[in-house]
């Protein structure tokens, strides 16, 4: 077990897709100097090419970050705290900025008083708001944010743009 500590993962790979190989070499007898360096590494080769007659190359464009972006969160709790979700979610879907952000919408509901949403990206509150129980009223709410939150995800969007610091990530800018 200590071996496979000093194993690269395309080691690690090419023995787990050359295992079938050497398994059908026990039961058959092979003589060890056909198989030269060339050809073995001819093999791996064609194991690791992007391209191949069944399909098209495979694109290999990684993003800029590892983070998950385009997906809303909901920790609501009412009737009127997921109606207002449902309403702000399907007017920010077809929204490219708020598409791409990570947005959470909470709620702390208050017997007395209704509810209280608000939207964040990040740590970042971008919209916050009153909500009595009236599930029209929420509708109205979630279009209001839509604009708010699309104009300051706008604005930090250019700032950032704007602003370069090599010595800070993307979230210490903020």
């Amino acid at each position: 077990m200590p071996l496979l500590r000093y194993l690269t993962p395309h080691c690690v790979l090419s023995l787990f897709l050359l295992s079938p190989l050497m398994a059908s070499e026990t039961q058959t007898p092979v003589d060890a100097s056909r198989l030269s360096a060339q050809s073995e590494q001819e093999e791996i080769d064609s194991i690791n090419q992007l391209s191949s007659p069944d399909g098209p190359e495979i694109e290999s464009v990684r993003s800029a970050s590892s983070e998950l972006t385009g997906v809303m969160v909901d920790r609501t709790i009412t009737m009127a705290g997921k109606t207002f979700y449902r309403a702000f979610s399907q007017r920010a879907m077809d929204n490219l900025i708020i598409g791409n952000a990570t947005i959470t919408i909470q709620e702390r509901p208050d017997a007395r008083w209704g509810s209280q949403i608000w939207v964040m990206d990040g740590n970042r509150m971008y919209f916050r708001t009153q909500l009595s129980p009236r599930i029209s009223e929420a509708d109205r709410a979630a279009g209001e944010a839509v604009q708010i939150v699309e104009e300051a995800l706008l604005r930090q969007q250019i700032a950032s743009a704007l602003t370069s610091d090599k010595d800070l990530g993307k979230e210490e800018i903020r």
